[in-house]
């Protein structure tokens, strides 16, 4: 008796070896058996859509991977080379590669651009190069 409506249809084959069909108990029991029939079967095909379901699960974790991987492939850098609205500078601490949007540079708010691995800041557009140079002359005297 593996599955649940194997069970059942052994149940009503005892009960109709009993002989008790006529009486108001045999009628009870047949009622009962017969309800257990369908719970039975709308077990096997809850059993049945719930493995559709999980092969189609599957399937969509599988195809999502596919993608993460196409999209995530190349992480080094956001940039692109025929993509001129982002820069790309070498962080001073760490040397990852950054890329920020080039609106950054003209924006009138002071706006610092730090690096995603060790939080150091890499550019400043509140600071003019030769400004960052003299800092650098004055911080080496």
């Amino acid at each position: 008796m593996k599955d649940l409506q194997q069970k059942v249809a052994y149940l009503q084959g005892l009960a109709k070896g009993m002989e008790l069909a006529d009486s108001k108990e045999g009628k009870i029991i047949d009622e009962i058996l017969e309800v257990l029939d369908d719970v039975a079967g709308q077990i096997q095909f809850l059993k049945d859509e719930h493995a559709d379901l999980e092969d189609y699960v599957e399937s969509i974790d599988s195809d999502l991977a596919d993608l993460e991987d196409e999209f995530y492939e190349d992480e080094s850098c956001c940039c692109d080379d025929d993509d001129d609205d982002y820069v790309e500078v070498e962080c001073p601490n760490c040397h990852e590669q950054v890329c920020f949007d080039s609106s950054i540079i003209y924006d009138d708010d002071l706006i610092e651009v730090t690096c995603p691995v060790c939080d150091a800041v890499v550019y400043c557009n509140g600071i003019e190069e030769d400004e960052a140079e003299e800092a650098e002359d004055d911080d080496e005297n």
